[in-house]
């Protein structure tokens, strides 16, 4: 790099076209969530379990302005998902090892297991996935980040990682583009 470009506010052009991306760290920003699942016939998953939940998310574009996206954006729109998850029951809906019956309250049998839980309806979130493990949710919130982007108008933004963690030093991600 030549003397000068950055006390002068210059840039080189090979600086200007790499990807740039923004990191948001779930346990620091806190943007967690406390919920209850179960993973059908699991020898020790497939017991009602809580977790503490925090939710990671990188995200990769072109700089507009000053920034690649507002950092506060990105977290108000994490937030809302987090929110509507926290200290609720989460079912997978397309999960063919449930039979699930909706009504004032909701009633899930496990086929296999025979086990049968009967909850209030409105402690129960049913999310459209085949399965509430660490890298369904992770899908979950990716599909679910990507087009609050998307309607935010967030075309420069290219690819977005998400990391759903089950606690302090495990947890699942995966890679979309937008």
């Amino acid at each position: 790099m030549q003397k000068g470009y950055l006390t002068k506010g210059l840039y080189p052009q090979e600086l200007l076209s790499h990807p740039m991306f923004i990191e948001i760290d779930g346990w620091m920003a806190k943007l967690r969530f406390s919920a209850c699942h179960f993973i059908p016939n699991h020898p020790k998953c497939g017991c009602l379990h809580g977790h503490t939940y925090a939710i990671s998310v990188r995200l990769e574009g072109e700089q507009v302005g000053e920034f690649i996206i507002d950092f506060e954006m990105v977290k108000g729109i994490i937030n809302r998902i987090c929110d509507r998850l926290d200290h609720r029951v989460l079912i997978a809906e397309k999960d063919r090892r449930l039979r699930i019956g909706r009504d004032e309250e909701v009633s899930i049998e496990i086929i296999e297991s025979k086990k049968r839980y009967v909850l209030p309806a409105e402690d129960v979130v049913f999310l459209p996935t085949g399965s509430v493990s660490a890298e369904d949710l992770c899908k979950y919130f990716t599909a679910e980040v990507a087009k609050a982007l998307r309607s935010n108008g967030a075309d420069n933004i290219k690819k977005i990682q998400v990391r759903v963690d089950e606690g302090i030093g495990q947890g699942a991600g995966c890679e979309s583009g937008i």
